[in-house]
């Protein structure tokens, strides 16, 4: 009979089915929002902040100004960075985003030679101008809290290197300008065109074709680095070979060299560069890594490259130079007066 009452008092069970979830979800969800509203709150807050697939909404200032990006694609030697400076120097307020500290200074220098008052922000110096309404930096350093009427990416194709390429992305995201003039080999044209349009800014393409003829030189160096000559730029691409072949050149042909790296203090860098563009200094062959690729203006006649193999990221081996590499560091045969 105890047995009886007590089978009598147990609750029947109940077996999980799809219509007791849909009966019973709606009465928990009503439950956990109201007990735990605070935590739900935080953890949609938290997840938002993770969501990396609309970057361009991350700018709001530049995303209230309505751009205009002009695409200068173009081989080296073409004067696409040339005209880009143009813009920015007539500009009453501009910024000129730099791949290198060597080249913001160049620009910098050149600005102010020009009347045009400009500072200067890289990762090692800064140089403010009073009553500048310009500034050269270093892409990395570039703000996006100033309203600027014009500015200038160089190197735009550094967009897709997978380790400085958020640098390029974020200025041409969020630079604050009503113009932007970005500056490059026509690899990232489709890129930076599809970025424009999910900004709702203008783009356009200018493309250009190089001003000098550029070819192989066949014969190369037959008497080895005797016949290294002035205007000629030997390419090394460690810090070990560009010291081996300084030492080597200046024994074989008895000139004197300059030395061009992308460690080297900023000062020394500028002596050097100043050196070999003065073809009354008697120091009028440049050794130099593959920093001399990326925009930097040099009087170079002919480019010499040592190897064809450079250490990979990490430097534990080494691996062929890059095909596009190799027509950027070649292409600065023949610039300005050479």
């Amino acid at each position: 009979q105890q047995q009886q009452q007590q089978q009598q008092w147990e609750p029947a069970s109940i077996s999980y089915t799809p219509a007791v979830e849909a009966l019973l979800l709606p009465y928990f969800l009503q439950f956990v929002q109201h007990q735990y509203k605070q935590e739900l709150e935080a953890y949609a807050a938290a997840v938002a902040t993770l969501d990396l697939r609309s970057p361009h909404t991350w700018y709001p200032y530049a995303r209230a100004i309505k751009r205009r990006i002009i695409y200068h694609g173009g081989p080296t030697n073409s004067g696409k960075t040339y005209n880009a400076l143009q813009a920015l120097a007539a500009a009453a307020r501009g910024v000129y985003c730099a791949p290198l500290r060597l080249l913001a200074m160049e620009v910098y220098e050149t600005l102010n030679h020009m009347g045009v008052y400009c500072g200067l922000v890289t990762g090692q110096e800064v140089i403010r101008v009073p009553g500048s309404g310009h500034v050269a930096c270093t892409v990395e350093m570039a703000s996006l809290g100033m309203h600027a009427d014009v500015a200038v990416i160089d190197e735009i194709q550094l967009i897709g290197d997978d380790q400085r390429g958020f640098a390029w992305s974020r200025a041409l995201l969020g630079l604050p300008a009503n113009t932007i003039h970005v500056c490059g080999d026509t690899s990232a044209v489709q890129l930076v065109r599809h970025m424009a349009a999910l900004c709702g800014d203008e783009f356009e393409l200018h493309t250009y074709d190089r001003m000098t003829p550029l070819k192989v030189d066949a014969g190369g160096l037959l008497k080895g680095w005797a016949d290294v000559q002035p205007g000629d730029a030997v390419v090394a691409f460690s810090r070990k070979d560009i010291y081996r072949c300084r030492k080597a050149i200046e024994s074989a042909t008895g000139q004197r060299t300059c030395i061009v790296y992308g460690a080297l203090p900023a000062e020394t860098r500028r002596q050097q560069a100043r050196l070999f563009n003065d073809p009354h200094s008697g120091a009028n062959i440049l050794i130099a890594s593959d920093a001399i690729g990326l925009g930097l203006n040099f009087n170079i006649r002919r480019v010499v490259f040592t190897t064809m193999q450079k250490f990979a990221k990490g430097g534990r081996s080494k691996v062929p130079v890059p095909v596009s590499l190799v027509k950027q560091i070649a292409g600065r045969a023949g610039g300005r007066n050479r």
